[in-house]
């Protein structure tokens, strides 16, 4: 069975290896677009940043189709534009790693700091909407950004519920590092989109049950509480995300796979 690719769609087949953009520096050292960056986290807006060489005819229609893509949202999203080439913004042209790439580009950056998109030369309306991502994806994003394995835990309460296998799979020595758990309730209209990305029917979910996220964005399993460590934790190997060593044989497997039946 194939991984199923959740957020490809905004990271136009780019992976990212980001660290926290909120972390870096003190307030009195922040460039321009950091200070943005921070203004629209306390906010909660997306920015979404058109990085250009020069002003010229490809740049200004970049900038156009992004401002008028986000007229209609300021209430989750700013626009603002910064040169890949300024030294000020060393730091995060580095983090992004888009110093050799095409130009203009549009980078949209979440309030937590999670990059939701990746636009070289043009954008679209439908790409606009598809980076202003959900509250759960954001933060999931923003895991995988960091390499980590997510298990999105789903309840109808506040409280997360973690199926028991997960918790046991938690202790691994090899896993016990990279494992992050982020609980979503199954009644909040804000995720409906996150649930059609996961292949989820809410209403059918009863019990602990966790999917399970792989970087850059695959869909690894779903897993209910009848699922055991040891199940998970082959799961995990066939999609090649049992450990960071690029030398691994698990780490050239082509799929995945899911213990539980998704609900539909």
């Amino acid at each position: 069975m194939k991984n199923y690719a959740l957020f490809q769609f905004c990271l136009v087949g780019t992976c990212l290896a980001l660290t926290s953009l909120a972390s870096a520096q003190q307030p009195a050292s922040l460039s321009p677009l950091q200070k943005t960056l921070s203004q629209s986290s306390q906010d909660e807006k997306f920015t979404f940043i058109v990085f250009h060489r020069d002003s010229g005819e490809a740049t200004r229609a970049l900038y156009q189709q992004t401002k008028e893509g986000t007229a209609s949202r300021s209430d989750a999203a700013i626009i603002t534009t910064a040169r890949v080439d300024d030294p000020a913004e060393r730091s995060l042209v580095d983090k992004f790693g888009i110093s050799r790439a095409p130009m203009p580009m549009a980078v949209v950056v979440a309030p937590n700091g999670a990059v939701t998109g990746l636009f070289p030369r043009a954008i679209s309306e439908e790409q606009i909407a598809a980076a202003i991502v959900p509250p759960t994806m954001m933060r999931c994003m923003k895991e995988l950004q960091a390499q980590k394995l997510v298990f999105v835990c789903l309840s109808r309460t506040d409280r997360i519920e973690v199926p028991q296998g997960v918790q046991l799979v938690q202790k691994y020595p090899q896993f016990k590092d990279r494992i992050t758990l982020v609980g979503m309730r199954l009644d909040d209209p804000a995720e409906a989109r996150f649930h059609e990305q996961m292949k989820l029917n809410p209403s059918r979910i009863t019990g602990p049950y966790a999917v399970l996220i792989a970087p850059p964005g695959a869909l690894v399993g779903h897993f209910d509480g009848q699922a055991t460590a040891e199940q998970i934790a082959a799961a995990i190997h066939k999609a090649g995300q049992c450990c960071e060593d690029a030398n691994c044989k698990h780490n050239h497997a082509p799929q995945a796979t899911r213990t539980a039946p998704i609900p539909r």
